[in-house]
């Protein structure tokens, strides 16, 4: 099938501008929804990009590393899992903050981005390995397009289980794994030709520069940068097998970047250390040995290893050749990334690498195993051709279908994000009018959408929204607390605790019970009992009932955010405070509290 093609950049163009084009399309459904009305904000497809531009937005505001923009701490003394990955905020805070545009607008721009360079990246990583621009770029929409099913997630996850815990494409999710997502495959290309190359001393200039890689991504994502290990172990026993010709090139490189990523881990860890108590339990560190088998990437890597053997027996493909060397490290890392804790006895929500690498992986393994067997077999290349412009054009449908599916899913959710902003500018105008006012007011917006965006759109505190606990500023204990204050003055009373909680909604769940019990997915959470959700309603109640001047002081609200046309139970605020007239902006009425006590 090879052909040679002066400008192989074409492809890789056309097929990196219809990625950006699918990333953005729920926020182009928002703009046409909105026309002229839209307020500004960006479309949230994914569960925590909330958390990571609020933390982005602290950076703008020019706050500290070390700062917990949930709690509206300018400096904590703590790390927490943003500050420690702090190279993708910077590189988003700065260039934002120079242009003096909002945190939002750069979030839009970054999902464009983010799906451009990774899909570019791609085509390039397997070009450079295949040396077939058209199947280079028709692999890389499949495995961009389809890795959300390929995870058992998305469209896929909905159509045949009605649920989903990721949507839309993992891997544009902003700014984690976004940002650093397309640096995993400009590393694995640098590992590999330090292995590979023509020369001992050039494999030393790759092993070096696939050093630098891998510290931008220790500090960038740890779960690209363990699967980066991860994979760099397949692929040192992939090639000391099979490159025996190489081996004292690949002992060489190995020593470089081992030093190299020795040395980037010892600021990490020291960091790490630094980190505050609560941060293991929020992130839900888990102690076991259990192995892991039953996980869709996995069960694809050993079905493609077992593929890649058969193949090779009857010699469709050659076991030596590049392609098929990576495709195996691919397959096989998934079998260290699920089952590392057998070892170390400790596991980090490892749903994490089935929806961000370890999907991608596997695809991308088998568009790589294909190439081989197309060489091998010498088909006709025009056939090829047409067959491999029907998969691009597939993978495309798929995307679209995926990119359709969360506008859709996500649309109500968009409207109140995007009404919500004006509120909160109007919070802004109300502050600087009273110099009674503290700079970083506390608010009660008594819906969740609208509380977990006020720290992306303002500098001010939410009483408690669901990333409260996310940078280890509070312990589940005192997230609680804060969630029982938000539900109290939200008028809420105990049978509204057990309706949510009997209805499973996973923010109050996770609240109360914690996230890994409210989704079980995330960790090993033992099953909610009908007995402890009638303890919880029985301590909520016990706390309406004996609030006192103690509870209300901590923290003290200064305003209150409710949608104009379903106003709430305003009897527990009105006890503790005076609400000044209400001004309408959009669907939200805002008030300035003033304490009574």
């Amino acid at each position: 099938m090879q052909e040679k093609i002066r400008s192989p950049w074409r492809y890789f163009l056309i097929a990196s501008v219809a990625m950006g084009f699918l990333a953005l399309y729920p926020q182009i459904s928002l703009w046409v929804s909105k026309g002229s009305a839209w307020k500004g904000s960006y479309v949230v497809s994914n569960y925590d990009e909330t958390a990571y531009s609020g933390y982005v937005n602290s950076l703008v505001a020019g706050n500290v590393r070390k700062n917990d923009p949930f709690l509206a701490t300018d400096s904590t003394a703590h790390e927490s899992l943003y500050s420690i990955q702090f190279i993708p905020a910077y590189l988003i805070a700065i260039p934002t903050r120079l242009l003096g545009i909002s945190t939002s607008t750069a979030f839009i721009l970054l999902a464009f981005i983010t799906a451009l360079l990774s899909c570019f990246a791609l085509c390039w990583f397997l070009f450079s390995i295949t040396g077939e621009p058209l199947l280079s770029s028709a692999g890389a929409l499949v495995v961009l397009c389809v890795g959300t099913a390929a995870a058992f997630q998305g469209e896929m996850s909905r159509m045949i289980t009605g649920s989903v815990l990721i949507d839309f494409f993992p891997f544009v999710r902003r700014y984690q794994p976004g940002a650093a997502f397309p640096l995993f495959f400009v590393f694995v290309f640098l590992v590999w030709r330090s292995f590979d190359s023509e020369s001992v001393k050039r494999g030393a200039v790759y092993a070096v520069s696939a050093g630098l890689a891998f510290t931008i991504l220790v500090f960038s994502y740890f779960y690209l940068w363990t699967a980066a290990a991860a994979w760099a172990v397949c692929a040192f026993m992939a090639a000391f097998i099979f490159l025996t010709e190489k081996r004292r090139q690949l002992l060489t490189a190995t020593a470089i970047l081992a030093a190299i990523g020795i040395i980037s881990l010892i600021p990490y860890w020291k960091m790490l250390s630094g980190r505050t108590p609560e941060l293991d339990r929020v992130q839900l560190l888990e102690r076991t040995h259990s192995p892991e088998l039953l996980v869709l990437p996995l069960i694809l890597g050993l079905f493609g290893i077992i593929m890649t053997a058969i193949l090779s027996s009857r010699k469709r493909i050659d076991l030596k050749a590049k392609e098929v060397l990576i495709a195996l490290t691919f397959f096989a890392t998934p079998i260290i990334l699920f089952n590392q804790q057998v070892i170390t006895g400790h596991s980090l929500q490892p749903v994490h690498y089935a929806v961000f690498i370890a999907n991608y992986l596997v695809l991308a393994a088998f568009i790589l195993l294909a190439s081989a067997w197309i060489r091998a077999a010498a088909f006709d290349s025009a056939i090829t051709k047409k067959i491999l412009v029907y998969v691009a054009s597939a993978a495309i449908l798929w995307g679209f279908i995926e990119a359709s599916g969360s506008a859709r899913f996500n649309a109500v959710a968009s409207e109140i994000r995007d009404e919500s902003l004006p509120a909160i500018q109007m919070i802004e105008k109300m502050r600087q009018g009273d110099p009674a006012v503290p700079t970083r007011p506390v608010v009660l917006a008594n819906n969740f959408i609208t509380s977990d965006s006020i720290p992306t759109f303002s500098t001010f505190r939410p009483l408690w929204n669901p990333h409260t606990s996310s940078a280890g500023g509070v312990s589940p204990e005192e997230n609680k607390r804060l969630f029982y204050l938000y539900f109290y003055y939200s008028g809420y009373s105990g049978k509204d605790l057990a309706d949510a909680l009997n209805g499973n909604s996973f923010e109050i769940t996770a609240a109360v019970f914690g996230s890994e019990r409210a989704l079980p997915a995330l960790a090993k959470g033992d099953a909610i009992k009908p007995d402890e959700i009638k303890k919880e309603i029985e301590k909520y109640e016990q706390f309406s009932r004996t609030f006192s001047e103690k509870d209300a002081v901590a923290p003290k609200l200064d305003f209150l955010i409710v949608p104009d046309k379903a106003e709430p139970n305003y009897a527990n605020i009105d006890r503790w405070y005076s609400r000044g007239e209400g001004q309408v902006t959009g669907l939200f009425k805002v008030f300035k509290l003033t304490p009574k006590f």
